[in-house]
């Protein structure tokens, strides 16, 4: 048999309706797909069908690793979450990712992955030690939040004992629960702790002694070592002075595995403002406008410990309600009038704040499904609005969601979460949005968003350090077009657009594979290289490394484009994802002024950017739908046959 080297060589399968415990051949699917999410889009294809909802036992909840996790190479902490996401608007086959332990506590245990199937009879978790598995009760963790689970598992099977699980929002299958680690990282989005609440399963603890087997040690820890520090800004990060920050209950954190200091802040043992507890929480990469600094802490706690996406009640909810006030729709809640400002809610920005008794009311309401409104909400705006106040709320998303796709927009100029980002570069991100199933800033995006605009000469505000000569000449050298990061260029010619929408699609693909950070990689510049470019190679390099199987850049990069196109395939066989739906993305949402620069999206332009998107990629321009031609040239005939089969060909 051949050694193998990164991967351990076998994926977890666990039937809760049968209590069967088994395992699937990594290196069946290794070879083509990766790992994380290639390896689990190919087993979806396979066992994923149009009839199976979030809900359904024969749903498949997919925790995957890659062959780099638990590695030193930084960013290697992650962990991918996929199947049929409920708080999609409509649910569909999506993905979300978390860092933390967790990941490399598996790898070590020799799994590089779980798959999770049927529905158990009555709560349970499952015990990971090493290469034994168990199904056990979860009768005296069942409706605990997600710290108490942590704990009580640990004080049954070791403070070593690495955990994700379920608040009560995921018992309650609230379309918008998250899956959480002991660390607070957490699977934010798609509402992938509803999917374990529907399957009766509340937690997975894991120890593992193991280690990842590296097919070229030296090599590999030298390009560790050599590795950027810099981040994802040519400035670093900011200091606590700059931000403001001060006194004893702060510090910095960071995942596993990591060389770049991350962005979370974690607070400890503050005072709630208004619950009577002490609070040690991770900031993450948002807050709550609360009307206090201490509630908006005590809020990060909660949502953590309920197991709720504060993205969605923070950026989505909340502002929803807001505008639903302004327009005579609702008033107040138990009692307690919903802030709201006087003027207009354009954008994010012009939301009023909160007390932190009306925030901790409407975490409990939600997490609880207590009440009519705590029941709609407990699903997401996109849901609720279909519900709650005859319909009359769901005009009001538009500002809100793409698509009503049950995700806010992030990083694409327009409403608010995420950062700056100025025209014309956010019309890469609305493409990126158009044709992907979540919202893809959180692992196709940033290395555009919050890396590249940063370096350019000038963009909006900010001014790079890299002279416009050379950002053409890199942008040759990795784009294969001097266009793709000059400022000046709109929608002529389409491809300068189009071109990195799929660039930073297809390498997220592969940093979602490996598995590996977005804030990591890619990186195109570098603040720290002579010529101000970043080794573009260095994911290959790496991978190469560790596992032995020898692969460039570009063909790493093909493996990212099989994958995309096979999850796009997913989405026209499963779910009828067309160029219509493509379309309706812009339709609303993206048809206002951006929240930084004021630009208008022209719909008729954007359209050609949309119809180079398609013909770049190999899709029908008139379909959105993959062509054989290019499943083929992917390795994909299999499934180019079953989309002609269905009439889905492009």
């Amino acid at each position: 048999m051949t050694e193998i080297y990164g991967w351990t060589g076998k994926i977890l399968r666990i039937d809760l309706t049968r209590k069967k415990i088994t395992t699937v051949d990594t290196m069946k699917y290794a070879r083509m797909y990766i790992g994380g999410v290639g390896i689990a889009a190919r087993i979806a294809w396979e066992e994923i069908g149009p009839e199976v909802g979030p809900f359904d036992p024969e749903n498949r909840l997919m925790i995957m690793v890659g062959p780099l996790t638990g590695t030193l190479a930084s960013g290697s902490c992650r962990v991918e979450v996929l199947g049929v996401a409920p708080q999609q608007h409509p649910p569909c086959f999506s993905r979300s990712g978390m860092g933390g332990h967790w990941g490399p506590e598996l790898k070590y245990a020799g799994f590089d992955g779980i798959i999770i199937q049927g529905r158990a009879e009555k709560p349970v978790y499952i015990w990971i030690d090493d290469g034994d598995v168990e199904i056990l009760s979860a009768k005296d963790i069942w409706g605990l939040g997600t710290y108490a689970t942590t704990k009580t598992l640990r004080s049954i099977h070791g403070d070593d004992v690495r955990v994700i699980s379920c608040g009560p929002a995921g018992e309650n299958l609230c379309r918008i629960a998250i899956i959480q680690t002991e660390t607070e990282n957490a699977a934010g989005q798609g509402g992938f702790g509803a999917v374990m609440g529907s399957k009766n399963l509340k937690a997975i603890a894991v120890r593992g002694s193991g280690g990842v087997k590296i097919a070229r040690p030296k090599e590999f820890l030298s390009l560790c070592l050599k590795q950027s520090r810099e981040g994802n800004s040519p400035h670093g990060p900011k200091s606590l002075r700059e931000m403001n920050i001060s006194g004893p209950n702060f510090r910095r954190r960071k995942c596993g595995f990591c060389l770049s200091v991350c962005s979370g802040m974690l607070w400890m043992d503050v005072q709630g403002e208004f619950l009577p507890a002490l609070y040690t929480t991770e900031q993450m990469c948002y807050g709550f406008n609360v009307t206090s600094e201490r509630g908006r802490i005590e809020a990060r706690a909660l949502v953590g410990n309920y197991g709720i996406n504060g993205w969605e009640v923070s950026y989505g909810i909340i502002p929803w309600l807001q505008l639903c006030k302004q327009h005579n729709l609702i008033k107040e809640i138990d009692g307690m009038e919903i802030p709201a400002p006087e003027k207009p809610i354009r954008y994010l920005r012009d939301c009023a704040p909160v007390t932190p008794e009306f925030l901790a009311m409407l975490l409990r309401k939600i997490a609880y499904r207590e009440g009519p409104i705590g029941d709609a909400l407990a699903d997401g705006a996109c849901y609720a609005a279909e519900r709650l106040f005859g319909g009359k709320g769901k005009p009001l998303l538009d500002r809100i969601y793409p698509r009503h796709a049950g995700q806010v927009e992030h990083w694409a100029g327009h409403w608010g979460p995420g950062g700056n980002i100025y025209w014309p570069m956010w019309l890469t991100t609305v493409l990126q949005w158009c044709v992907d199933t979540r919202d893809p800033a959180s692992d196709t995006s940033h290395s555009w968003t919050s890396h590249v605009q940063r370096y350019l000469p000038k963009i909006g505000p900010y001014r790079g350090p890299i002279p416009p000569e050379r950002i053409r000449e890199i942008s040759m050298k990795v784009y294969g077009d001097p266009n793709v990061l000059d400022p000046s260029v709109e929608y002529d010619p389409p491809e300068a657009r189009a071109i990195p929408a799929i660039w930073h699609t297809d390498m997220g693909m592969v940093v979602d594979s490996l598995i590996l950070c977005d804030s990591e990689y890619p990186r195109i510049f570098s603040s720290t290289s002579k010529d101000g470019m970043a080794d573009i190679e260095l994911m290959a390099k790496l991978f190469s490394a560790c596992t032995g199987v020898d692969m460039s850049m570009n063909e790493l990069r093909k493996a990212g484009e099989r994958i995309f196109n096979l999850l796009r395939a997913i989405d026209v066989r499963n779910y009828g994802r067309s160029r219509r739906i493509d379309e309706s993305t812009i339709d609303v949402g993206f048809n206002y002024p951006g929240k930084d620069d004021g630009k208008m999206l022209d719909k008729r332009k954007f359209l050609k950017l949309l119809e180079k998107y398609y013909e770049l990629r190999g899709w029908n321009k008139e379909s959105g739908w993959p062509t054989r031609e290019k499943l083929e040239e992917l390795g994909l005939k299999d499934v180019a046959d079953e989309l002609e089969r269905i009439g889905r060909i492009g």
